[in-house]
Parts: C-alpha cells; structure tokens; sequence
C-alpha cells in the first residue's frame, strides 16, 4: 500500500513540476524576450519559477526519505545512521525552502547568487550529495555484511543489489556535484546551473523506480532454491518482520 501511493505521488510532482518549468520558461523567453530584456528576469510575481524549484526540493526529500527507510530496514533498526540520513535530507529541504523564499521576499530572481543564498544554496547542496553518499555507503557495507554467510544464489543477489546502490547514488550525487560547481563558478548573469537543478528532481525519481522495477528479477532469481537461508532482506522497507529460519526462495520478501 506504501508503494502505491509513493510512487504515483512521486510521478504526480514531477509532473506538477514540469508544467510549473514549462510555463516559467515560456513566460521569460516568449513573453519577456530574455535576455534583451533581461531585467524582467526579476519578475517572480508574474511567472511559476519559484514552483519547480520548491518541488526539486521536495521530491528529493521524498526518494531520500525513502531510501532512508531502506537503510532502517536493512540495518535492522538502526537509529544513527537513519537518524543522520533523514537529518541531511530535512537540512537539503528547509536549506533549500529557505533560498527560494527569500529570493521570493527580495522580489528578483537574481538574489540567488545573494550572500545569503550562496550559504544557503551551498548547505543544501552539499547536505543533498553527503545524504546520498552514506545512503549508498550504509546499504553497501550492510548487504555485503550479511553476504558472508549465505549461499551462493542469495551472494549474488546482494551482489545486484549492491551495484544497485553503488550506480543510483553514483548518478545522482554526480548532477547534484555538477549543479554545485556550476552555480558557485558561474558569473551572476549566467543560469546554467538550472539545466542540473531542474533535471534533480526526475533523476531522483527515476533512480527509485530503477530500484523497485529491479525487485522481479532478483526475487525470481532467488525463489529457485530449497536451502535455508540466515536472514532476510525488505529492502523496501515496507514489509514484515521476517521469520529467523524461512526457505532461500522467499529470502527478501520485496527484493
């Protein structure tokens, strides 16, 4: 039931998001001809810039809230490192909120490269790729600890789900590195840092449902042995408690 409501919840943001750029994008080059009139560039009132920026924000907050699950799962309850998962997840939102809304107060869009928002921009970057590094760093070390002594069928599906974890955290935490750099050396009359900014969003959804859509494979791959297997991985974080002893064909639950 979780999942059916995440992920049309997800899909439905992104949406919302897209028509919210589409729009900012034709009322600044359509309406107002940017850059020849570059100084309409400000005007925040007549255009729904700030509403895919706020959606970046929270979409990203979701994936990452919901691969913090994961992590508590796998880590067996684990309230640290959870714990510091969803801390550098609230900080990359209410960091982010913060620039928007008082670039929203200021009037112009131009007061992102503000000293404020420089601070405020670089904390929520920074927080964002640091958040996706100890997810894939945690699901990595923990899949690969409870690989030691399981049979070779379950070693291989840990062994997907680990390069799973490696290539998603991998992806996003690339754009979200490129989306730094380019916003604090670009020149304030230069907005290329945008093309990443914007493409976050998507790229954090797209990494979830990569990892979902992964689960049939490697549950079938799983479900072909008669042996016992020591644990049990709900990778998705939304499953039941699992029995101590259950055959190696219903390892994982949800893979």
């Amino acid at each position: 039931m979780f999942l059916k409501i995440l992920v049309p919840a997800c899909l439905i943001i992104t949406t919302a998001q897209l028509i919210a750029l589409v729009h900012a994008i034709h009322y600044w080059l359509v309406i107002c001809r940017i850059p020849e009139n570059y100084v309409f560039l400000g005007a925040l009132t007549q255009s729904f810039v700030v509403g895919p920026i706020y959606l970046t924000y929270i979409v990203t907050t979701v994936v990452q809230l919901f691969y913090a699950m994961r992590v508590w799962t796998v880590s067996k309850r684990n309230k640290v490192i959870t714990g510091i998962i969803v801390a550098m997840s609230l900080t990359q939102l209410t960091s982010g909120v913060s620039l928007v809304t008082y670039m929203v107060t200021i009037g112009n869009v131009t007061a992102v490269y503000s000293k404020f928002n420089k601070v405020a921009g670089s904390v929520e970057l920074g927080s964002s790729t640091l958040c996706d590094i100890v997810i894939s760093a945690t699901l990595v070390w923990l899949l690969r600890g409870n690989k030691q002594n399981s049979f070779k069928r379950t070693r291989n599906a840990i062994d997907k789900l680990v390069l799973y974890s490696v290539n998603i955290g991998l992806l996003t935490n690339l754009i979200a590195l490129v989306n730094l750099v380019t916003w604090l050396a670009a020149p304030e009359d230069n907005f290329i840092f945008a093309i990443f900014h914007f493409s976050l969003g998507k790229i954090y959804v797209n990494s979830m449902l990569v990892s979902l859509n992964a689960r049939d494979k490697i549950r079938n791959e799983m479900m072909t042995s008669a042996y016992v297997a020591p644990s049990m991985f709900d990778v998705d974080g939304v499953g039941a408690t699992a029995p101590k002893t259950i055959p190696l064909g219903r390892i994982g639950g949800k893979v």
